[in-house]
């Protein structure tokens, strides 16, 4: 009998990781993103941009449309919460 992978080995599956040293911006903030280390408390998701909280797979930003959606939701939330 195999041994099972662990869990977080499963996370990674669907997302594609970004070459060392690339960059993005967050489609909602214009903020860089972060890269994160490759493990199970980021989701498995590459970025997060330190602004917003948010997390993005390399899939998410590739197919990004203009106005696709112009507020962050985490900022939003953030917002409605100080009114």
């Amino acid at each position: 009998m195999s041994e099972q992978p662990k869990t977080y080995e499963f996370l990674y599956t669907n997302y594609k990781w970004p070459e060392p040293g690339a960059t993005r911006d967050c489609p909602f903030s214009g903020e860089p993103l972060k890269l994160n280390p490759r493990n199970a408390s980021y989701g498995g998701k590459p970025w997060t941009c330190p602004k917003c909280v948010y997390y993005f797979s390399e899939e998410e930003l590739d197919n990004w449309k203009p106005g696709q959606q112009d507020d962050c939701p985490t900022l939003k939330a953030r917002e409605a919460a100080e009114k």
